[in-house]
């Protein structure tokens, strides 16, 4: 798959993508005539970039995560507190969201009441 189509997939950028290659974070990606053809490795290697990304994780920790993967199976409890570690972060900030969209709902409501107060005082 080309980089645009992966791009587009993943809204993303292709400089991001080329910048996660780059970086270590994916790949090395390889080319048909100098243009990069993602394969399946490459789609599941940056679903999980992309996943925890967007629960939090800095490039660093997502960079040191893959480094400590592609090393022998002693790394299995560190990489597992990690992900742990991530979760427990994650349903925090998920707890938080709960908590601001309770209290926009109830905002809200308010802001409603007011409205036909107001246009009951009009009428």
């Amino acid at each position: 798959m080309k980089i645009e189509t992966v791009a587009h997939q993943y809204h993303l950028t292709t400089p991001t993508l080329r910048y996660y290659e780059q970086e270590g974070l994916l790949g090395p990606v390889r080319r048909i005539n100098g243009i990069r053809d993602y394969q399946p490795a490459d789609l599941e290697r940056l679903d999980f970039i992309v996943c925890v990304k967007r629960c939090g994780m800095t490039l660093h920790q997502i960079k040191h995560f893959v480094d400590i993967y592609q090393q022998d199976p002693a790394t299995l409890p560190e990489r597992l507190e990690i992900l742990q570690n991530q979760l427990q972060v994650s349903r925090e900030k998920q707890a938080q969201l709960a908590d601001s969209i309770d209290h926009l709902q109830d905002k809200i409501t308010d802001v409603k009441a007011l409205q036909t107060t107001e246009n009951s005082v009009l009428s």
